[in-house]
């Protein structure tokens, strides 16, 4: 799958020009135009892609490998989820490297976390 082909086409079946892309996604038309031509994006830049032209490009995953690229409605319903997580004394530092790859991973789907 060669996603800087999809992204392409979305823009030029919606008629969105390369520079007005690029000043959805904050950057350059020359970024774009690179962009364009890469076969892998990261996610973040997908994210972007799909905010920026309402088009979910999480589609084109796999079904066993889901992601919603496209912001939560304003009029989402929202619920909260609180954990307890215990550990062993000292191993403070394994549960703060975890609990950022969860933040991170919870960013690029769209949740909202608290500190």
């Amino acid at each position: 799958m060669h996603f800087g082909k999809i992204v392409k086409n979305v823009c030029y079946a919606t008629e969105i020009s390369a520079n007005d892309f690029a000043q959805l996604m904050g950057l350059t038309e020359v970024e774009v135009l690179n962009l364009f031509e890469e076969k892998d994006w990261k996610s973040s830049d997908l994210k972007l892609a799909s905010i920026a032209l309402e088009h979910d490009f999480g589609k084109y995953f796999s079904n066993g490998f889901q992601f919603d690229f496209m912001s939560a409605s304003k009029h989402a319903e929202f619920r909260e989820m609180y954990i307890t997580v215990k550990y062993p004394k000292g191993k403070e530092f394994l549960l703060k490297t975890w609990l950022d790859k969860m933040a991170a991973i919870a960013k690029v789907i769209g949740l909202q976390m608290n500190k």
